[in-house]
Parts: C-alpha cells; sequence; structure tokens
C-alpha cells in the first residue's frame, strides 16, 4: 500500500472513531451516566498537572508557550467541567442529547489530547534535565490518568494512548540521551499496559451494561406476561417447583373461586402458598403428576359437587429448559359438557324413546361380530296397525304409543348381553350376544306377547296393536352386520306376508323369493317399457233375469315368453310394494277403455283399482285422461275398490272417489263382508254397487247366518 493510501485509511479510521455512535442506545446511557461523574475530576486533575508544568518552564520558556497556552487550553477544560458539572445528576436525557454529548467527547478529546501533547513536546527543548524529565512526568500521568476516568468510553482512551505514545516517540527520536531515553522506554510500556487494560475494562462494562439490558428486558416481558395473564379471561395459577405451592394467581381465578368457592376446602383470600394440587384431589393421579415434569403437560376434568371443572397443567421452563414450576389452568364447563352429553346422546340414541338409534345399533353389531367365537342373534320388530293409530289417532298420540312400546321392549328384554333399538318409524331391533336359536324363539314368543297387550293412553283411550318379527343367527345366517340386517329384515318380510302376529327364523327360501321378487320387479318394468307382455281379459257379469251382459270385469294378465302366464297373486303385490301400480293401473284402464268403446252392445267395464292408487289425488286425472283418449262415455266405466283401501287415510280416499264420482264414473265396493268390513263405511260414501264377498254369498242357501249377512248388506 502506498503512503498516500495508508494516510487515506488512517483519515477514515479517525473520521469513524471520531464521528460514528459507538454501541446501543442502553450502552450509550451506560457511557453518559458514567462519564458525567468522572470528567469533572479529569479535568480538574489535568489543568492543575497543566500550571505545574507551567510554573517548572516559567522562567525558562517563552511567556505565551509557558503561561498563554495552559491558560486558553485551562479555560477549555473550564467550560468543559461546567456543561458536564450541569449534567451529572441528568439521567433522563434522551438518547439523542446522549449519544451528541459523547460525540462531542470524542471530538473535543481528541483536540484536547492533541494539543496537550503538541503543547508538552514545545516545553521540552527548554530548561535543564529535572525540567525536560517534569514535562515526560506530565504527559505520563496525565494521560494515565485521563486514559483511566475514560476507560468506559475505549474510542477516546485509545485515542489519548495513541497521542502519548507518538509524542514520546517523538521526544525519543528528538533527545535520545540515555536516561531520557530510558524513561520513554518505560512510559511507552506502561501507557501500553493502562490501555490493554482500559480496552478489557472497557469490553467489560460493555458486558455488564448488556447483560443489565437483557435482565431488565426479561423483566418488562415477565411484567408485560404478568399482565397479560391477569387480564386473561382463563382461569391461570403458578406454584414453586419444589414444593408446589401457589405463587401466583389472576384475577379469573379469583373470580371462579368466588363461584364455586362453596364446593372447595379453600377461599381466594387464602391462595397463596397453599398446594396447587387442590384441585386435583379427585383425580386418579391426584397430585402425583406434579412430582416430575415428565408428567406434564397434564388435563382432567373433575366432578366438584355439580360443577365441572376442566384443569390443564404445563411445566414452566426457563430458556435453558430447566423446570421453574407448574402452571395451572381452569375453568368450570358445566354448561360444555352438558352440551357435550346432549350432542352424543343425539348421535347415538332415539330422542323420542331413549333407544339406541340407526347408527350406534349398526356399530353395535359389527363390535359383536368381530368378537371371536361371536354367536348373536338379531330380531326386527315391525308394528303392524301402528299407522293405522297414528294416522287416526294423531302423532301425539303415536308418539306416546311409541314410548310405551319401547318400555315393554325394555321390560321384556331386561338382562344382560341385550341391545335394543328404534330403527326409525315403527321398526325396532334387538340385538342378544351369546344366544341360541331356540333362546331367540323364546325371547320372540314373549316380545309378541309384551306387545300386543293392550295399551291405555291417558285415563280413556284404550288401543291395541300387533306386532311381526323377523329372526337373523350368526354364524348360521351371516358374519357380516350388512348380511345378518338383510336377511332379518327378510325373515321380518316373510312374517308379515304369513299374516302378521307372528315371527319367523331366516331360511335360504326366503333369500330365494326375496330375488324371485326383484326379478319379477325388473321384468315388470321392462314389460311395462314394452307394452307387448301384458294384455288385458275380461269376465262378463250377466243379468240373470234377462242373461244379458250388463258389464265386463277387466283382468290384467301377463304372459312371459319362455315361461307362460303368471299368475296376478305373484305380480300384483310386488307392483304394489315397488311402486309400479299406478303405471300398471293406468295401463289396464287404458287398454279396458279403448276396447270397451269398440264393443257393440254397450255393456260397462268394470276396472279394479288398487289401494295403493287412492289418497294421491291422481286417480281423477287419470280416469280423465283414458276417457278422453278413448271416447268412453264415463257412465261406462266403472271402478271397483275393496274396503281395506279405505282403512288407511280414509278421507282422502273418500275425497278421490267423489273426483271420480264427479267424471260421471260409478264405483264400486269390492269384496265387502271381509277384513276390516264395517257399515260405516257404506255411510262414508254412496257406492253404485256392493260386491258381497263370495263366501257369503255361497253358503248362503244353506247357511242361515250367511243369509243373514247377505240381506242386512241388501237392505
Amino acid at each position: 500500500m502506498t503512503i498516500l493510501g495508508r494516510i487515506k485509511k488512517f483519515v477514515t479510521g479517525l473520521f469513524l472513531l471520531l464521528f460514528t455512535p459507538s454501541g446501543g442506545p442502553d450502552l450509550q446511557r451506560a457511557q453518559y451516566a458514567v462519564l458525567s461523574r468522572v470528567l469533572p475530576t479529569m479535568y480538574f486533575v489535568v489543568i492543575a498537572s497543566s500550571w505545574s508544568l507551567a510554573a517548572s518552564h516559567w522562567s525558562v520558556a517563552p511567556a505565551w508557550l509557558a503561561r498563554g497556552c495552559p491558560a486558553i487550553l485551562s479555560l477549555i477544560c473550564g467550560l468543559r467541567v461546567i456543561a458536564w458539572w450541569r449534567r451529572r445528576k441528568n439521567h433522563d436525557l434522551s438518547i439523542d442529547v446522549a449519544t451528541s454529548a459523547l460525540a462531542g467527547t470524542k471530538r473535543i478529546g481528541f483536540v484536547l489530547a492533541t494539543s496537550f501533547t503538541a503543547w508538552a513536546l514545545a516545553l521540552l527543548p527548554y530548561g535543564d534535565a529535572y525540567t525536560k524529565s517534569h514535562t515526560v512526568l506530565f504527559l505520563a500521568t496525565s494521560m494515565m490518568g485521563c486514559i483511566a476516568c475514560l476507560t468506559h468510553l475505549r474510542a477516546v482512551s485509545m485515542m489519548l494512548a495513541t497521542c502519548t505514545v507518538l509524542g514520546m516517540v517523538g521526544v525519543g527520536i528528538q533527545n535520545g540521551s540515555g536516561t531520557l531515553l530510558f524513561m520513554l522506554v518505560s512510559v511507552v510500556l506502561i501507557m501500553g499496559a493502562v490501555a490493554v487494560a482500559a480496552t478489557i475494562q472497557s469490553g467489560n462494562f460493555q458486558n455488564m451494561v448488556t447483560a443489565q439490558s437483557d435482565a431488565q428486558a426479561l423483566i418488562n416481558e415477565q411484567h408485560r406476561l404478568l399482565r397479560m395473564i391477569d387480564d386473561m379471561p382463563g382461569a391461570v395459577m403458578t406454584a414453586d417447583p419444589v414444593h408446589h405451592r401457589i405463587n401466583y394467581f389472576n384475577e379469573a381465578t379469583r373470580t371462579l373461586l368466588r363461584q364455586i368457592g362453596h364446593l372447595l376446602p379453600i377461599q381466594a383470600q387464602n391462595l397463596i402458598g397453599m398446594p396447587i394440587d387442590f384441585l386435583l384431589d379427585g383425580a386418579k393421579t391426584g397430585g402425583r403428576v406434579l412430582t416430575d415434569a415428565a408428567n406434564l403437560p397434564y388435563r382432567t376434568r373433575l366432578q366438584v359437587g355439580t360443577e365441572v371443572l376442566d384443569v390443564q397443567i404445563a411445566a414452566v421452563r426457563s430458556p435453558d429448559g430447566s423446570y421453574l414450576g407448574p402452571m395451572l389452568t381452569w375453568a368450570i364447563v358445566t354448561g360444555e359438557v352438558a352440551a357435550e352429553n346432549r350432542i352424543r346422546q343425539l348421535a347415538h340414541y332415539d330422542t323420542l324413546t331413549g333407544l339406541a338409534n340407526r347408527s350406534s345399533f349398526r356399530e353395535q353389531l359389527e363390535a359383536s361380530l368381530a368378537r371371536p367365537n361371536s354367536a348373536c342373534g338379531l330380531l326386527f320388530i315391525d308394528l303392524d296397525g301402528f299407522k293405522i293409530v297414528n294416522d287416526s289417532k294423531g302423532h301425539l298420540v303415536g308418539d306416546t304409543l311409541l314410548g310405551m312400546v319401547a318400555s315393554r321392549l325394555r321390560r321384556t328384554c331386561d338382562y344382560p348381553g341385550i341391545t335394543i333399538a328404534r330403527l326409525g318409524g315403527d321398526e325396532f331391533a334387538v340385538l342378544a350376544d351369546h344366544c341360541a336359536e331356540d333362546q331367540l324363539a323364546a325371547l320372540a314368543a314373549a316380545l309378541l306377547d309384551a306387545l300386543t297387550q293392550p295399551y291405555l293412553i291417558g285415563t280413556d283411550l284404550r288401543l291395541q296393536i300387533g306386532a311381526s318379527i323377523g329372526i337373523a343367527h350368526a354364524p348360521q345366517h351371516g358374519q357380516t352386520a350388512e348380511t345378518l340386517l338383510s336377511r332379518a329384515d327378510m325373515a321380518l318380510y316373510a312374517a308379515k306376508s304369513a299374516g302378521k302376529g307372528t315371527f319367523m327364523v331366516f331360511s335360504a327360501g326366503m333369500e330365494e323369493r326375496i330375488q324371485d321378487r326383484v326379478r319379477i320387479e325388473a321384468r315388470l318394468r321392462e314389460a311395462l317399457d314394452a307394452g307387448d307382455e301384458l294384455c288385458v281379459h275380461y269376465q262378463p257379469i250377466v243379468d240373470i233375469d234377462t242373461q244379458q251382459i250388463t258389464a265386463r270385469e277387466a283382468l290384467v294378465r301377463w304372459q312371459l315368453p319362455g315361461h307362460g302366464w303368471m299368475p296376478p297373486l305373484e305380480f300384483i303385490p310386488v307392483a304394489e310394494e315397488s311402486g309400479l301400480i299406478d303405471r300398471l293401473g293406468a295401463f289396464v284402464l287404458r287398454r279396458a277403455c279403448i276396447d270397451a268403446a269398440g264393443w257393440s252392445d254397450g255393456a260397462r267395464v268394470a276396472v279394479n283399482i288398487s289401494p295403493s292408487q287412492l289418497g294421491k289425488g291422481t286417480l281423477a286425472p287419470t280416469l280423465a285422461d283414458a276417457l278422453r283418449e278413448s271416447g268412453l262415455p264415463p257412465d261406462r266405466l266403472e271402478i271397483e275398490v275393496t274396503e281395506s283401501a279405505l282403512v288407511n287415510d280414509a278421507a282422502d280416499c273418500i275425497a278421490d272417489l267423489r273426483a271420480a264420482r264427479a267424471l260421471g264414473v260409478r264405483v264400486a265396493l269390492d269384496d265387502f263382508g271381509t277384513g276390516f268390513s264395517s257399515l260405516a263405511h257404506l255411510r262414508a260414501f254412496p257406492f253404485d254397487k256392493i260386491k258381497v264377498d263370495g263366501s257369503f254369498v255361497r253358503d248362503a242357501v244353506i247357511r242361515q247366518d250367511c243369509a243373514a249377512v247377505v240381506k242386512a248388506i241388501a237392505d
């Protein structure tokens, strides 16, 4: 590097040293506070030693040098003493003021250090050896004193040491006599040692200030956290790590203790110093969780009187990971627990009966089947006649009846290993673990007996319903929940088809019949879409007196290619259960009207209407469409309904019949005298024809009771 480059680097370093702040705000405030106490003393010592040196050169050096220079330097130092003396007790200055004061000290210190050194070197040629020694002593002692006072401002102390050493080197070069030279070398070494010590002390001072700042920041952060915890809505307590005695609690803790103080062995005013595990006395683990921080975090819920407490304990640790103690947060969650229990109840139990619901029952069934060597029985129960009660007496009575049914199920199945569920509507299920087939049959018989007993609702309403039960047993009838549920449902269907009021155990033939039914439904749907397999046959109705055909009854028939004719008793029930009866009825009605319109004898055509077609409000539009398309006069069309159609939704069914009568269509009551026969039905609607059941007509000539029934109906 060239000489010019070295000079440039030195000037840059000097500029940075004099004009750039060193350290953070906390360090600068600390440096300012120390300097405000020591600088007045330092300036006093410098002024005194300067005039001592001036006195020794008073008569040997020029007046401007021996008296003028120290006077100017003393004036500058005096002004600085006054400035720092005024600031010595002001510790609340802003950082900007502190920074400015320290920067000024650096610059003025540089000026004074170079000025005093230059003045001393200017005095060195004058006087004898003692006078010259005094000059060296002045430089050494005054500068070392200044360095000692400015230890906390490392930049200035290093600058003073540098100026002194440079001055000493200059003296040695100028006056290299033996004794003086040795003295200068000693002074330089001492100055170096002092500079090193000052550097170390300055570093220690900076570290101390940094540590104090960090500690204060930590304290401030702790205070801030405590204020935050005080304002938290949750109750918080902390304890010491050894005895776990409470040393802090927030306002929320005080508030909650006031609410449940009568349930706890402690009051808020006595909380400090008490063991923090007083809230854990009801927990199974008690306070043992606090003995080892490895047990934390820990959470539990406690029942305290009528209240439920949610308690959480966490380990408070220092930045180095050491355990500072437990922190307990707690809250009263009685309402939340009640809501959770309610949600759990709604998710797993039927709200009306309190029995398990469908999803919960299925989970229980799957769990039972998953156990080794599982042998469980499944009973599907469907109430017979409940829909009539629900429609005729109202849903309130129906709900009450379902609750009474659930109670009877509980009483009858009151032994271990039984799960009862309401699957929906009037369908129930019973799951019996470790139950043999004969035991299932006995249980089903007991249930039928219990459910068919009369029900007394209120004081004057007496109801009686029946039940049908389907039974499936694992593992014989299936080893999965899906299979067992399906086959129990098949058995229930068979029980209802057998006349209701009974129970049936699943058999392979039931599944075959179900599969046959599914196949019949699919083929019937295809036949209705194609319209080429179904046909209508007509049975004539003859007037005995005239032997004339007065009407023909339309009867639907189905011929399957390759299989022959399928009996109506096989496919009509399938059509009713699958919802295809409306399409099938519309097909028969349309075909019968078109055919009847071409009859030359003008006979009426009678078409059977399924109970499933009534009560929907669609009968009259269907009749009108068929009459309009065929051109058949309405009075030549006669519809026949069975009395069972009037039992369910009687009002809606009667409304459909009235709408048909309004079109001019005749209405006949078919198979009267069996099933749900009631003379009240004859009063509810003025039928054009009553067809008495064949069993009465056939026996009327040989049995008086049958003749009496026929006569009563005719009258």
